[in-house]
């Protein structure tokens, strides 16, 4: 304990912002309808705009992967507005960590079926958002970019091992 009687965790850089447990519940809610969302959009773009109109009759390849990206910034930027709206911590940190992190989920969901691409989708994105809303609890903000950038590398650089 320190001589003010706290203990030295909760001084820590700068101690840690409290998140309430309803936050944190509509935090990973707010995640898994944003992947959904995001797995509706990332289809419709690609049957509706990328197929149709650069793919002709042939077959493209990445044109999922492409799709899924489009559809990933849009969600980030509905992403923003939403944990704004919920009053989570940092929320443009949180987002652009998980738009990084799972960026190319169109790729690693392609060859599913779509209601397992809509299921990993889902999750995805509720433990990202959960993931990196605890990260960011820090009240310093050097401490908290390092442990962000950190998770990002790892959650991107770890399958390809």
């Amino acid at each position: 304990m320190a001589e003010n009687g706290s203990s030295e965790s909760s001084e820590l850089w700068g101690g840690l912002i409290d998140v309430p447990q309803q936050t944190v519940v509509r935090t990973v809610l707010a995640g898994a309808v944003l992947g959904i969302v995001g797995w509706v959009l990332s289809v419709a773009i690609k049957n509706m705009v990328l197929v149709p109109v650069f793919c002709g009759s042939g077959a493209c390849t990445d044109a999922p992967n492409t799709a899924a990206n489009i559809a990933s910034v849009i969600v980030a930027l509905a992403g923003v507005l939403v944990l704004v709206r919920l009053s989570v911590y940092r929320p443009l940190l949180i987002v652009l960590a998980v738009l990084i992190s799972l960026w190319g989920i169109g790729g690693w969901t392609a060859h599913l079926s779509w209601y397992e691409a809509l299921a990993w989708w889902a999750v995805l994105y509720a433990l990202c958002y959960l993931t990196y809303s605890w990260l960011v609890r820090p009240r310093e903000f050097v401490p908290t970019i390092i442990l962000v950038v950190v998770a990002v590398i790892l959650i991107r650089v770890l399958p390809l091992l």
